[in-house]
């Protein structure tokens, strides 16, 4: 059957709109490669855009999501989007809390986001730990540049120790029952701190103390006014006082009296003061010059003594020639007129050979 030009024009319409819309929809049909926390898929679609790949594969994106490229980015056939959820990391740096959310899907991408890439940064959990999206709970303690002073040395560590009291462990530093130490031993070791530790040492000291003793003057008229002895020896008493002594870095801090007992009690000591008057010595008048005798034996000084002790007072007795003419205790005790008398006496008896030096000088 032979068909009109017009069906034949009319067919060829057709075809060439059905070659158009088959060419059109195979430029419009992508297959892109979804990579969602590490998990790759496939999704075919029409989109034109990120955001549309990922309303096709059913995928919200949160605040703390990230997405590459931007969702407002074109996609074309064999494009790839990179979909990494946000996980919350609840840490502990440096001893503080703190709270990060993160793309990253192990321990290590987290720290290298956060900017922790030091590798003497200590922590809890291993670096290769992925990542739950329920996030991660653990401990981060960078180095931290600590100085310690103790026993008269300045020991300085990079430490990523938890506690002060962990830091001295590590240091060897043994700390006894009444040591001081500058910071709490619970303290968090941070960057530039100083730590004093102060040895403090006690011990329990006995010691005797002196009490002086009282002397008690007695009146008697057994000696002359001016006159004393000694009838009774005082002795101290003595005390015994239980110090605790406490040391700081081995100087003396303090001493505190914890105990004090009397041992014996002091004695008074005695002494006996005369009130008798002395009597009166009037050496007479024989013509003889004591007065130049006395200035040569002792330069006039009644209680002059010489080097040895032996001779004594103005006309320098010894104590035998004084007692032989009737004077008591030491001449140079004694008055000026008493002692002038007493010479009198003993020249009447023995001459001016008594002063054979000085004697001559009577006739002057």
């Amino acid at each position: 059957m032979r068909r009109s030009p017009v069906a034949v024009l009319l067919v060829a319409a057709v075809l060439a709109t059905l070659g158009f819309a088959a060419t059109a929809f195979a430029t419009m049909d992508k297959t892109i490669r979804l990579d969602v926390d590490g998990h790759q898929v496939t999704v075919r679609t029409f989109a034109s855009n990120v955001a549309g790949v990922l309303r096709k594969a059913n995928l919200v994106v949160g605040a703390h999501d990230a997405v590459a490229p931007d969702p407002t980015a074109p996609v074309h056939d064999g494009s790839t989007v990179v979909v990494r959820h946000g996980r919350l990391l609840r840490l502990v740096l440096d001893g503080r809390q703190r709270e990060v959310w993160v793309t990253a899907l192990s321990v290590t991408g987290a720290l290298d986001q956060l900017g922790l890439t030091d590798r003497g940064t200590w922590l809890s959990v291993s670096r290769g730990m992925t990542i739950p999206r329920t996030g991660l709970s653990f401990d981060v303690r960078e180095p931290q540049h600590v100085t310690v002073l103790v026993d008269g040395h300045r020991l300085v560590s990079n430490t990523t120790a938890p506690t002060v009291a962990t830091l001295l462990h590590q240091l060897h530093v043994r700390l006894h029952r009444l040591d001081k130490v500058s910071a709490p031993l619970t303290k968090y070791p941070a960057n530039g701190l100083v730590v004093t530790v102060d040895r403090i040492h006690q011990r329990v000291v006995t010691r005797s103390i002196a009490i002086p003793f009282r002397t008690r003057h007695v009146r008697t008229s057994s000696l002359y006014v001016g006159e004393s002895k000694v009838s009774r020896h005082g002795e101290p008493g003595v005390r015994v006082n239980t110090y605790r002594l406490t040391w700081k870095n081995k100087k003396l801090l303090r001493q505190r009296l914890v105990h004090s007992r009397l041992r014996t009690h002091p004695v008074s000591q005695i002494v006996q003061v005369g009130t008798t008057p002395r009597p009166q010595y009037a050496p007479s008048h024989d013509g003889l010059n004591w007065s130049a005798l006395a200035q040569c034996e002792s330069g006039g000084n009644p209680q002059s003594v010489s080097g040895n002790g032996q001779y004594r007072g103005l006309y320098q007795f010894t104590y035998g020639a004084w007692a032989s003419v009737g004077g008591q205790g030491d001449p140079i005790d004694a008055s000026s007129s008493e002692q002038t008398y007493r010479a009198q006496l003993l020249y009447r008896r023995s001459g001016d050979s008594v002063w054979p030096v000085c004697g001559h000088y009577l006739y002057t």
